[in-house]
């Protein structure tokens, strides 16, 4: 059985009896154009020399007519194209995000132009449109800075108004080119107001919002005005939720300013 396996290898090993026949016959022929060659006087090598000559002559020719046809130019040249196309759409969509924020700016500003118009018709004293350059989240103490000041006539105790005319809050101090204002609802601040002919005492609780507690007799809904006499008979907020206990004298109120303070970017500042 080893042997038998043995005899296998080293016929794998070997070459087969064709294929020892073939290299003899391509060993004669090579020696037999040496022969030839050296009768000749280099005859064949000058054949040879010339036939691979030709076949380099005609490969430069191809690749001269591919590159001279312009098809990789044409390739670099649509690379190219394709990448400043890009370039423009990019700036395109800039000019066009640019374009949609001076848009809601402008909205913006005209709805503050229509605050104005209000209080000249009313003939209440004028007032000035101011940037709002600070959170209303960044301060917990419910203040923010406006982009206006003494050098725009604006005071401490100037009120502060949004496009809608609600107030917002009210001048606490002035530098030359920006004031700090306070929210009405600020944090224990109290304001008064009247709520269906009620007079009430609104208390700040921060964010916009704020409660108060009025008869239980009194009619109150959702949405009904908020309005302080004092602010110049203004709207300071709406009714958003009313809690009524039963066994209690007073309903309680809460009370919000219907204005999104996160977004706001404007605001009408009234001068006294």
């Amino acid at each position: 059985m080893n042997l038998f396996r043995r005899n296998n290898t080293l016929q794998g090993r070997w070459p087969t009896r064709t294929g020892r026949k073939s290299i003899f016959i391509a060993t004669l022929i090579v020696c037999a154009l040496i022969v030839f060659d050296a009768l000749s006087g280099g005859s064949v090598r000058s054949l040879v020399r010339h036939a691979g000559a030709t076949m380099w002559s005609a490969g430069v020719s191809v690749g001269n007519s591919i590159f001279g046809s312009g098809l990789f130019t044409t390739r670099r040249a649509l690379i190219a194209e394709n990448a400043s196309l890009s370039e423009q759409i990019a700036q395109f969509q800039e000019q066009a995000a640019a374009y949609r924020v001076l848009q809601a700016e402008n909205n913006t500003l005209r709805d503050m132009l229509n605050v104005a118009e209000i209080q000249r018709g009313q003939n209440r004293d004028a007032g000035i449109t101011a940037p709002i350059i600070s959170s209303f989240r960044a301060s917990p103490y419910g203040t923010f800075q406006i982009g206006a000041g003494t050098a725009d006539s604006v005071a401490p105790g100037n009120l502060v108004l949004s496009a809608e005319n609600f107030v917002i809050g009210r001048i606490e101090t002035a530098d030359a080119n920006s004031s700090l204002a306070r929210e009405i609802f600020a944090p224990n601040i109290s304001t008064d107001a009247v709520l269906h002919g009620v007079g009430v005492a609104v208390l700040g609780q921060g964010g916009g919002n704020a409660r108060t507690d009025v008869p239980r007799q009194t009619d109150v809904s959702l949405g009904d005005p908020v309005v302080s006499a004092p602010l110049g008979s203004r709207a300071i907020g709406v009714v958003g939720k009313v809690t009524e206990d039963s066994g209690d004298a007073y309903k309680r109120v809460q009370i919000y300013l219907p204005v999104n303070l996160s977004v706001l970017q404007f605001v009408y500042v009234v001068k006294k």
